[in-house]
């Protein structure tokens, strides 16, 4: 655990729910393939929650919530993207990428996410 958690810092993560894979499979003497193909593989989506409300209340102060902050893409050619839950109507989110990769373009990797999340609007929100 400590070796992946300073990896983690270093830069070099693993998402959480892999991560937690990864130590009951070491914990009940498992070995797994998809383990060891996943956790071999370079991240290039790096992703995460940003809690929002630890010391204010959206409701009573609704001027109050922020965008947050990101964090950078863990690999030359990858994204990073951290995502805000403020209500049941807003999500935010940081994308970031590298200038010099020529594979990756946070505004278009943006723009993506926006026209998805519509998308996923359309499918579950009924028509007026």
């Amino acid at each position: 655990h400590q070796d992946n958690y300073r990896h983690a810092m270093a830069g070099n993560g693993v998402d959480r729910h892999l991560f937690t894979l990864y130590v009951i499979s070491k914990y009940l003497k498992i070995d797994s393939p998809f383990l060891k193909e996943v956790l071999g593989e370079p991240w290039r989506l790096s992703t995460s929650q940003t809690p929002h409300f630890q010391m204010m209340n959206i409701k009573r102060d609704p001027k109050l919530y922020s965008a947050g902050g990101g964090f950078g893409p863990v690999t030359d050619d990858g994204y990073g993207v951290s995502y805000i839950i403020i209500d049941d109507h807003r999500i935010y989110f940081h994308v970031s990428s590298k200038h010099s990769s020529p594979k990756t373009n946070s505004r278009r990797f943006a723009e993506n996410i926006s026209r998805a999340s519509r998308e996923m609007y359309e499918l579950f929100v009924p028509k007026k």
